[in-house]
């Protein structure tokens, strides 16, 4: 989410990367992301996707989930 649908979003703190904001970044290979998902098996996770960073913590890396868990649900204001 860039800061303009964020701000429209009412949460103002997301969607630009600078110093005191939440960093939501995710790190992507666009000549190999590829959804997996299938009707038989739609949770399947995507390809492509090498790093994601919520709120600062790495929650994907190198392709593979850390465990961490520092998102939260983001409710419009």
């Amino acid at each position: 989410m860039t800061a303009l649908p964020a701000g429209r979003a009412g949460v103002s703190e997301r969607g630009v990367l600078r110093e005191g904001l939440y960093a939501d970044v995710v790190i992507f290979d666009p000549a190999t992301i590829q959804d997996k998902a299938t009707f038989d098996e739609p949770h399947q996770y995507p390809a492509g996707i090498d790093y994601v960073i919520v709120n600062g913590e790495m929650a994907v890396e190198n392709g593979k989930l850390t465990g961490k868990r520092a998102g939260r649900v983001l409710r419009s204001r």
